[in-house]
């Protein structure tokens, strides 16, 4: 099945973003798009303990799913997020809302993964995934709605378990993508681009829903100067001094040496912004960095003698910029084009024949959410680079990368400010795929901004031209 096809078989016509007001954005477990809450799923043969028997099809998928798969995601918004981290009532009615909401996102992305094409949905790791998503949907629809204390501490610990308990999504699906490459050969190079496309589409939604899901988690502990995950005043500079630090660690294990990363914070300041993705993030950039000087210059030696990687951090009035720059060689242009692949490595010390039993592997290696055990790996997976873009894209930042080939690479790292703590959102995060629910293709939610956006001269006749009436209005009244 195309992905076009598979994409109108889950989705039907793109949805408008709705924006709710607050006594109506937490919906019932059991209203809206003729899904029902009540009525409970029978545990079949697709429970979290059993591989699926998939044949491809869409309709092999667990009743349960498919019933819920129909439902209608409702896009949640980042002041929303601020606030109900903040309140404790708030929060258990943001837990009955994702007793419901979680269930449809994850349903839609089983059905998702049914209608990958090139057989993908029966190959070992993206067989698993589906297996895995479907057990926590009917986890889901064995839990109570939460509405005391006591419930929503059990529907927390319900998330958390559902959170920890299989960490190697993206490990796994790669797994199946590892296969199709071994049986295609070169023949992928004609696939990839749909398949990367699928990819792009599972793992941003995948975003959006393990964030839904740790920012409730880590609400729960009522941090100070936090709200869930978001951090009021995350500082980037300390924010890279550790994923330097990280980073070099693993660049000394893996390689025996690291070069030296230097932090220069030009006016130091502080926004709202998720501390764990600009983390992942950072280290991404930071160990391709490192060991990139480290295979250049071959150093026999001390660490001082290779030349430091140099972090710049400026911010600016919606954004801050980070720009590393190394001097590891630099990618030529003939390569350069494949550096956003999924897949795409070029570290000889691949980890995947041993990732399955090492400890610390899996998820936690290529997800900011959860930190790896026993030191992680260097590279070699092919999929830190896209997936750190990703995770910049979903506020509506962005992540660069430029070459001097046989000198070295700089990368920007673009970051939209989250606001005055999650108010007074620049553009750029109010059409991010942070904005919008599950359903919607960011491409298309693109091309919907390009329509609706306005220049600075038309805002500013707009906003004259509503004062005059307003003035008119007061007149006329009086």
């Amino acid at each position: 099945m195309g992905a076009s096809t598979s994409r109108a078989t889950l989705r039907g016509a793109v949805r408008p973003r709705v924006v709710l007001g607050w006594s109506h954005r937490f919906p019932s477990h059991s209203a809206a798009s003729g899904v029902s809450g009540s009525s409970q799923c029978n545990r079949s043969s697709s429970s979290s303990s059993t591989p699926l028997d998939l044949k491809s099809n869409v309709h092999l998928a667990d009743r349960c799913v498919q019933r819920w798969a129909e439902g209608q995601t409702t896009s949640v918004m980042l002041l929303d997020l601020k606030e109900i981290g903040l309140d404790q009532q708030r929060r258990r009615d943001h837990g009955a809302f994702l007793h419901r909401e979680l269930r449809i996102r994850m349903s839609q992305r089983v059905l998702e993964l049914l209608s990958l094409p090139y057989r993908l949905p029966e190959r070992q790791g993206i067989r698993d995934v589906i297996s895995w998503y479907t057990g926590f949907v009917q986890d889901l629809e064995d839990a109570p709605v939460p509405s005391t204390a006591a419930q929503d501490e059990e529907f927390t610990n319900l998330l958390t378990r559902v959170f920890e308990e299989h960490s190697e999504v993206i490990q796994a699906m790669a797994f199946g993508i590892q296969d199709l490459m071994a049986e295609l050969g070169e023949g992928y190079q004609a696939v990839q681009p749909e398949v990367d496309a699928c990819l792009r589409r599972f793992f941003m939604a995948r975003i959006g829903l393990r964030f839904l899901l740790q920012h409730h988690i880590e609400s729960f502990r009522s941090r100070e100067g936090h709200s869930g995950i978001l951090q009021l005043e995350c500082d980037p500079a300390a924010t890279a001094r550790k994923a330097a630090k990280d980073a070099m660690m693993l660049c000394r294990a893996h390689l025996g040496q690291a070069p030296h990363i230097a932090i220069h914070d030009t006016a130091p300041g502080t926004f709202t912004y998720v501390p764990m993705h600009l983390h992942y993030m950072l280290l991404e950039v930071f160990k391709n960095a490192c060991r990139a000087v480290v295979e250049q210059h071959a150093v026999s030696g001390f660490d001082d003698q290779l030349p430091s990687v140099n972090c710049h951090i400026v911010h600016g009035y919606e954004d801050v910029t980070i720009r590393i720059c190394d001097e590891g060689g630099g990618i030529d242009r003939a390569r350069m084009r494949d550096i956003w692949k999924f897949m795409y490595s070029t570290y000889k010390k691949s980890p995947w024949s041993s990732s399955r039993t090492s400890p610390g592997s899996g998820d936690s290696a290529s997800n900011p959410l959860q930190r790896p055990h026993g030191g992680g790996v260097l590279a070699g997976y092919g999929v830190g680079l896209s997936l750190s873009r990703l995770y910049a894209q979903y506020f509506g930042g962005d992540l660069r990368i430029l070459s001097l080939d046989g000198y070295g690479t700089d990368v920007y790292l673009h970051l939209n400010r989250l606001g005055t703590g999650c108010e007074n959102l620049p553009k750029g995060v109010l059409y991010s795929p942070s904005m919008r629910d599950s359903s919607v293709r960011w491409d298309d939610a693109d091309k919907e901004q390009e329509r609706l956006l306005v220049s600075a001269d038309e805002e500013a006749f707009l906003r004259r031209e509503l004062a005059a009436y307003r003035r008119r209005a007061r007149t006329e009244g009086s």
